[in-house]
């Protein structure tokens, strides 16, 4: 099998020749990351997953400015958004001298419950428009090295949590039943619904949702209430298309695990073991037979001695199994990843 057949048996809860891991296309998008210095490692074995749109947003009505402010070795950003009911702020902020910055949340578009109007609006207002040819041009980039994923957005409640109001400010409103919540809420799930239609109209095998899941953020019971009924309307959809749907799950999954296992998605992303998570992946295996793993290699393990990486590496294939498992560089590059990613094609290709 060639990387990409790999990669496509293991998603597609298949047992491939060989377990693969690859790594994720948009580290490629920033200068920090030279995709020629890479080519060795793909020629190895390396797979390369590329995310990419095919439907696009169009926010109509609003105003979007964008200001940058560099204080010293920080480097704000103020974005607003101004609409005929109101008018949003965020504030995020990150290193001015990182190669590839990560911005930080200061200031998120929720403050108070207006906010939330405001928000609906522009949802209400929100067009989805059909992409085409960034699939095309994503799986020809990738070729036999890997697979195109289409990016399917974030369910609403993880899309107000995350993008819209940070945590600490969604879990209390939600607990005091914030009216404005909710509308914006079923408005949120009406556009998912719509763009997810579209998605299934179009082309890709995968579907991708960024819902960047932890369930100490959100508890059994808002999973129940907010996550499952999405899952369980969507996910048919693009199921009755040939798509199969993955979920990028980041965090510690035990609280919900039962849930997890009864929920119509067929693939769990970035699912990592402890410390960063709370699940080994032989636990993940046994709550969840019918579903395929992309898994993490936790960052830590990449200091470790080469001999104690391969262990380390062998240990992880054994624990969840060989079918539906494919391993991922996604979380971040480790620095010594000339010296390492070697090491962990080598582990798994003695091990099939």
């Amino acid at each position: 099998m060639t990387t990409r057949q790999n990669l496509t048996t293991a998603l597609n809860g298949g047992v491939p020749e060989q377990t693969p891991l690859s790594v994720l296309g948009w580290f490629f998008t920033s200068p920090r990351y030279d995709f020629d210095e890479w080519l060795p490692l793909f020629n190895q074995g390396l797979g390369l997953l590329a995310q990419c749109q095919t439907v696009t947003l169009v926010e109509h009505g609003v105003e979007t400015t964008v200001e940058h402010q560099v204080e010293g070795d920080r480097r704000y950003t103020i974005r607003q958004k101004e609409t005929p009911v109101g008018t949003l702020q965020s504030v995020t902020v990150n290193s001015a001298r990182a190669p590839r910055p990560m911005e930080w949340d200061l200031e998120h578009w929720i403050r108070e419950p207006k906010d939330y109007k405001i928000l609906q609006w522009i949802v209400e207002n929100t067009e989805v428009v059909p992409q085409c040819g960034e699939f095309a041009r994503a799986e020809e980039w990738v070729g036999d090295h890997g697979v195109a994923v289409v990016a399917g957005g974030r369910t609403p409640a993880m899309t107000i949590q995350i993008d819209y109001a940070g945590g600490e400010r969604f879990a209390l409103d939600v607990a005091l039943k914030v009216e404005e919540l909710f509308e914006l809420y079923e408005a949120e799930k009406r556009l998912f619904m719509e763009a997810n239609r579209t998605i299934a109209a179009g082309p890709g095998r995968f579907v991708s949702w960024f819902e960047q899941f932890t369930a100490s953020m959100l508890g059994p019971k808002r999973y129940a209430e907010l996550l499952m009924p999405v899952y369980g309307e969507a996910v048919p959809v693009l199921e009755k298309a040939g798509k199969r749907v993955m979920v990028q799950y980041n965090g510690k999954l035990r609280a919900v695990a039962d849930q997890i296992a009864l929920a119509p998605f067929h693939v769990v992303e970035l699912l990592t073991e402890p410390p960063e998570g709370d699940m080994r992946l032989d636990e993940c295996r046994a709550a969840w037979p019918d579903k395929a793993f992309r898994a993490n290699i936790n960052v830590g393990l990449y200091s470790l001695p080469p001999d104690e990486l391969c262990q380390a590496i062998t240990a992880k294939r054994e624990r969840a199994g060989k079918q539906g498992l494919a391993f991922e560089l996604a979380e971040d590059i480790p620095a010594n990843w000339r010296e390492t990613v070697p090491v962990v094609l080598r582990a798994l290709q003695e091990l099939d």
